[in-house]
């Protein structure tokens, strides 16, 4: 253990208090250092060495050394890190000799123990070690020996980076610095500099004597150049490398200027300018270096340029530090360059102008060749579209303020609107006669859509306005936010305007040439803007932000737009579903369109002519309502039926509006389109009655009589309302029937389609107040409609409605020919064998189809190549499927009706269901007589009587390709029936069953059959015999477990009773013992005593093991009831001779369970040496009681404390002087268990 030291530096007492503070213990191969807080050490930090320590030191408050039995000298940090490791073993020293010691102490066993006390000094940065005949003495090199010992030996890059090391304060074991960072650096600065002014000397150096022998060498040879070049690239690659090491280090040191001074002057002197200008880019890429000196700048940009790196150099303008750039210098060389997308983040990022960069994208986009001014073009639609969103730009640089964007908008919009000084198109020229060209038609010239795009991002809402950016301190500061928001509001308006004025300018003199001279109308094959398309894209522009109240026009631009709208050239033929969308696109537009604009602006007769030529049903509809035709506008809204929900929103809002003489018309007219409601939605037309119409609905039930399909829809939706108590009105909701195109409802509509969505979510409560009921006519009705229209769903519609007419359902079910569901209601009604010979009446013609589906399938395969790929194939048929579903549902009809039949009539049943799969392969004999199915389901009395026209007529044809195929394929399918009769009919009567009907068929036919009945049985069996074994071992070990604990005894711990201290063995006549299961035992008397005397009532358990509060019970429970003691004791007279074992009542060993305290080895060598054998009368009969139960019991008695056994001994009053003896003979008393 060793105090802390502390070096002569500067120090404060803060610090030497810090080092005083801490405490080193090394032992054995321990060391640890405890620091002491609040006067209590606390460890502070402990680890292991590799062996023995003999002496520890504080080298400085941060260091620890530590010397170790081997001669190994550690410096550890002060938590435990390994700073140095080193061996101060002298030659011809080892073992004992390398540190002196002494033997004046001895240890516990008295012979001399080595001690190594003061065998280790610190003083200032060295270390002394004394030896027996020696001093080793060891030291820290200074902080520059340091550097220069790597200098030397030739480790540069070890030097360099002790340097920096040493630079960040990193450096352990340093004791001639400063204590603070700042002037460390500032003390080892120059140092530093002469030490990477040195690296660069020596290695450009050795590379100009290594490299120009080498290049004097090759130039004697004949293939010089190739060699040549090679080695010229080599150096070059050792240069980039002495560069980049300058530059880390310079960037590390925070020197740059020492880089762009001594480093470039010293590689322009080997003609090596353009290496160092190439190595600077990765570094500026990685924003290692911010800035660069004007002339390196100069230098970079025209080296780039010479070379065609101009991105290259861009992406290194975007990475740097524009406050520390000569500004003016980098916009010229961008100029010069054409490196637009630093420009722009020049202006951007150093002046905040986002103007100025588009006019000079401007000016050379005016004065460049199309081909070229496409790039720069679209190049100027990202940056506005940048700048609208709020992101800077290039991208990657982040996003501008949320307060600068409103007026950025406007800068750059006022911008696009100003008139351009110059024109450089033919569309140019044209659209400046008579008037103006502005900015923004360059843009919308490049590319229309891309444009109007870019312009909708800048009249796009902020999500959020001034008001929330704003202070919420005062009321007064709200209000000037809500001012301030209002007029910003104003002025995008403001701007909207002037561009769609801008707009309508382009679309004007385009219709002024179209509808002037004819000469003006031909223009050849040139191509001119705008384009048809360009100029559907200025009039979708226009008719949105008209649709948003945002914008104003004439009634001939709104003519010219309604007719675009409705245009049926804008269709797309090669693409129906895009032309689809689009229509739908413009009707909703339309629709908005229509709903700003005033009435007076437009010609309802014209445009209901527009909107029934281009099939715009909705805007038909709000045509003839605004007209009042509401009938004509329930036939438009009719005809709509991608968007049903306009209709039925429009018949709820116009009841609600009508007068009752208008309402009466109404109400008859929407009731005798009810059946063209239904087709167009059968859920809106049941919410529809039962909410408007529902005094009406046994009227509209008999209307629909006369129009089946609709009757079928409507009295399906009733069933499924009346079966499941909800309704399906999702297609009713879709949004895309309520919102248009640009995101806003309509508002007319809005408001009904609004109270139409509220009245269908108060569909449950409607339907609680207005219960639907279903008649037998109605359901009789709807299972015949069901029958005619979706046979496929009978057979789940009588399985779950039980409430009909099993006759007249079979009738119909007979009469269209369903046969799953005839064969559900005849097995309902108990003619299971009739059902099964109907599910297999059309077995045959499928038997018929698959024969002839089989033998397509393996028309082209070679005769005798058919194998397991082509039977693979033949599974998945749809014909083999058939085949499957019938088979699978005549199992489960045998499966479900075996339970309750006879034997003999299941067996019958399954047998007539094997017999039809086995037939076919019982020959070749063919009939060309055919029973007809149809006969069949007209009686179902006919089925029992005609059963032999149900025996299988088609047989498998030895010379058919398939027969092989088909033979397996049967194989299978006997197989399956086979399985599905296992646990239902015996197997010897399946297998007597097979040999008997196909004896003299071929065996492998039934070899799947039989071998997996053989294996049913082999596994069944196995099962009983596992069943069985683990019966017989758990049988056996719960009787041992129940013999062993019913065949031992209890013996008192002590002949003294524990209440009285008396003998067991008075001098009265007859005394009665009671032995508990924890040793002790009393007199019952005694116990009768001590509960009168305490008034404690009946004693819960052992007096002395028991607590006096735990023994209180209940007064009127008597104590078998409540802890299994027995209160009934013999009445009759005792012998005065002899010992009695009194009989165990039988409810007394209900509870008598507990734990043997005392082992039957003592019981049994006490009775050993008495030489007597217990007499034991009446021994109690066992009664056997599963495992689980008894376990839970022994739980309970071990876990309750207060059950115990109860034993009684009669005592003869002549043996009372032999108390020991007798105890020990009568002791044996065997416990029952119940």
């Amino acid at each position: 253990m060793m105090p802390s030291r502390g070096s002569s530096m500067e120090s404060t007492s803060a610090e030497a208090a810090e080092r005083i503070s801490l405490l080193a213990l090394a032992w054995d191969r321990k060391v640890q250092v405890a620091k002491l807080v609040k006067s209590e050490l606390k460890v502070y930090g402990k680890w292991s060495i590799d062996s023995a320590a003999v002496g520890v030191a504080w080298l400085d408050d941060q260091m620890l050394v530590v010397l170790t039995v081997t001669g190994q000298l550690y410096l550890f940090a002060r938590d435990g890190t390994v700073i140095h490791q080193t061996s101060f073993s002298v030659d011809g020293s080892r073992g004992d000799d390398l540190i002196g010691y002494h033997t004046h102490f001895i240890n516990v066993f008295g012979n001399p123990e080595k001690s190594y006390h003061n065998c280790v000094a610190i003083r200032g940065a060295s270390i002394y070690v004394l030896g027996p005949m020696h001093l080793v003495v060891s030291r820290l090199l200074p902080w520059k020996e340091r550097i220069q010992v790597l200098r030397k030996a030739g480790d540069w890059m070890g030097a360099l980076n002790m340097a920096m090391t040493l630079y960040d304060g990193q450096a352990h074991g340093v004791i001639d610095l400063p204590r603070t960072l700042d002037a460390v650096q500032e003390v080892i600065m120059p140092y530093l500099v002469e030490l990477l002014l040195s690296y660069v000397d020596e290695v450009f150096s050795y590379i100009s004597v290594a490299f120009c022998n080498q290049i004097e060498k090759l130039e004697q040879l004949n293939d010089t150049q190739s060699r040549s070049s090679s080695v010229h690239t080599e150096i070059k690659e050792q240069f980039t490398r002495v560069g980049g090491v300058a530059v880390e280090f310079c960037v590390h040191i925070k020197r740059i200027d020492i880089l762009f001074e001594e480093i470039f002057s010293k590689f322009v002197a080997v003609h090596h300018r353009d290496t160092f200008l190439e190595l600077l880019e990765p570094y500026i890429l990685k924003d290692m270096l911010g800035s660069l000196p004007p002339e390196i700048m100069q230098a970079l940009v025209e080296h780039y340029s010479s070379k065609g790196w101009l991105q290259r150099v861009e992406q290194c303008v975007l990475h740097m530090d524009i406050s520390s750039l000569d500004f003016n210098q980098v916009v010229r060389l961008c100029r010069e360059h054409a490196l637009y997308g630093a420009l722009v983040y020049l202006f951007n990022k150093g002046l905040d102008d986002f103007r100025a960069p588009l006019e000079e994208l401007l000016v050379v986009l005016r004065n460049c060749q199309r081909e070229n001014a496409a790039a720069l073009g679209y190049r100027m639609l990202v940056y506005l579209k940048y700048c609208f969103q709020g992101l800077a730009f290039p991208p990657g640089h982040g996003t501008l303020p949320p307060t600068r964007l409103p007026s950025l908008r406007k800068e750059l919009m006022q911008f696009l609107l100003e008139e351009s000084d110059a024109q450089n198109s033919q569309a140019a020229s044209s659209l400046s006669v008579g008037g103006i060209y502005l900015n923004l038609y360059h843009l919308l010239e490049l590319d229309t859509e891309a444009t109007l795009d870019v312009l909708r991002c800048a009249f796009k809402e902020d999500a959020t306005p001034l008001s929330d950016i704003a202070s919420h301190d005062s009321a007064d500061a709200n209000m000037e936010a809500d001012k301030e928001q209002n007029s910003m509001d104003e002025c995008q308006n403001m701007l909207v305007q002037n561009t769609v004025n801008a707009l309508v300018h382009v679309l004007d003199k385009v219709f002024s040439q179209i509808n002037g001279p004819a000469g003006n109308d031909d223009s050849g094959s040139v191509e001119t803007w705008p384009s048809q398309k360009d100029i559907g894209h200025l009039f979708e522009f226009i008719a949105y932000y008209v649709a948003c109240g945002k914008a104003n026009v004439s009634k001939s631009v709104l003519s010219q737009i309604l007719h675009y709208l409705t245009s049926e050239k804008n269709a797309s033929p090669s693409n129906p579903t895009h032309s689809v969308e689009t229509s739908r696109k413009r009707e909703k537009q339309l629709l908005a369109l229509l709903e700003v604009v005033p009435e007076t602006d437009w010609n309802a007769s014209d445009v209901l002519h527009l909107c029934e030529s281009a099939q715009f049903h909705q805007v038909c509809g709000l045509i003839h309502t605004i007209r009042h035709h509401y009938l004509a506008a329930l036939d438009s809204y009719m005809k709509d039926f991608d968007e049903p929900i306009h209709a039925f929103s429009f018949i709820n809002d116009t009841l609600v509006q009508l007068t009752d003489k208008e309402r009466a018309a109404f109400r008859s007219a929407v009731i005798s389109r009810i059946p063209e409601l239904v087709g167009l939605s059968r859920e809106g037309t049941f919410f529809l009655v039962i909410d408007q119409f529902s005094n009406e609905a046994s009227h509209i039930l008999s209307e629909l009589r006369s129009h089946p399909k609709s009757l079928f829809l409507y009295l399906k939706t009733v069933v499924e309302v009346h079966l499941y108590g909800t309704l399906n009105l999702s297609y009713l909701r879709k949004d895309d029937g309520i919102i248009v195109a640009n995101g806003k409802r309509v508002k007319c509509h809005s408001k009904g389609l609004e109270a139409y969505m509220e009245r269908i979510s108060d569909f449950p409560k409607l339907l609680r107040s207005n219960p639907v009921h279903v008649t037998d006519d109605m359901i009789e009705l709807y299972l015949e409609l069901l029958c005619q229209y979706e046979r496929e769903s009978v057979l789940k519609f009588l399985e779950t409605f039980d409430s009909y007419r099993v006759e007249h359902c079979l009738r119909l079910c007979q009469e269209y020919g369903i046969i799953d569901a005839a064969a559900f209601l005849l097995e309902r009604v108990g003619d299971v064998g009739s059902a099964l010979l109907l599910t297999l009446s059309g077995l045959d013609d499928k038997f018929l189809r698959l024969e002839t589906a089989v033998g397509s399938a393996v028309s082209r395969v070679v005769k005798g190549s058919v194998n397991m790929e082509h039977f693979s194939t033949v599974l998945n048929m749809e014909e083999v499927n058939d085949v499957r579903n019938i088979l699978h549902a005549c199992t489960g009809l045998c499966q479900r009706n075996t339970p309750r039949l006879n034997p003999e009539e299941s067996e019958t049943l399954w047998f007539k269901l094997l017999d039809s799969f086995c037939r076919p392969l019982m020959g070749d004999e063919r009939t060309s007589e055919g029973e007809n199915d149809s006969k069949m389901l007209e009686d179902p009395l006919c089925l029992q009587e005609d059963e032999e026209a149900c025996i299988i007529k088609w047989r498998i044809s030895k010379s058919h390709r398939g027969a092989y195929i088909l033979r397996k394929l049967f194989s299978q399918f006997i197989k399956e029936i086979v399985e599905g009769m296992i646990g239902y009919v015996h197997l010897p009567t399946i297998m007597s069953k097979l040999l008997s009907d196909n004896g003299s068929q071929e065996f492998g036919d039934f070899k799947l059959t039989i071998l997996g009945m053989l294996g049913t049985y082999s596994f069944e069996r196995r099962i009983l015999d596992t069943a069985k074994s683990l019966i017989e071992d758990d049988t056996f070990y719960t009787m041992s477990v129940l013999r062993r604990d019913a065949s031992h005894g209890y013996a008192p711990r002590s002949l003294f009773c524990c209440i009285c201290n008396c003998l067991l063995t008075k001098n009265s006549s007859s005394f009665r013992v009671r032995v508990f299961n924890c040793g002790h035992a009393t007199h019952i008397q005694c116990e009768l005593l001590e509960n009168e005397s305490s008034s404690r009532g009946s004693l819960s358990g052992c007096p002395l093991c028991m607590p006096k509060k735990n023994t209180q019970r209940s007064r009127n429970k008597s104590v078998v009831a409540e802890n299994g003691l027995v209160s009934k004791f013999s009445s009759r007279t005792q012998p005065a001779s002899g010992t009695t074992l009194h009989l165990h009542e039988s409810d007394t060993f209900e509870h008598s369970y507990g734990i043997q305290l005392l082992s039957r080895f003592d019981i049994l060598n006490n009775l050993q040496k008495d030489q007597r054998l217990a007499q034991i009368e009446n021994m109690p009969q066992l009664r056997l009681a599963p495992p689980a139960i008894y376990h839970e019991k022994a739980r309970k008695g071990q876990a309750g404390g207060d059950t115990m056994d109860v034993y009684r001994l009669t005592i003869p009053e002549n043996e009372s002087h032999q108390g020991f003896s007798i105890v020990d003979e009568y002791i044996f008393i065997c416990r029952a268990l119940m």
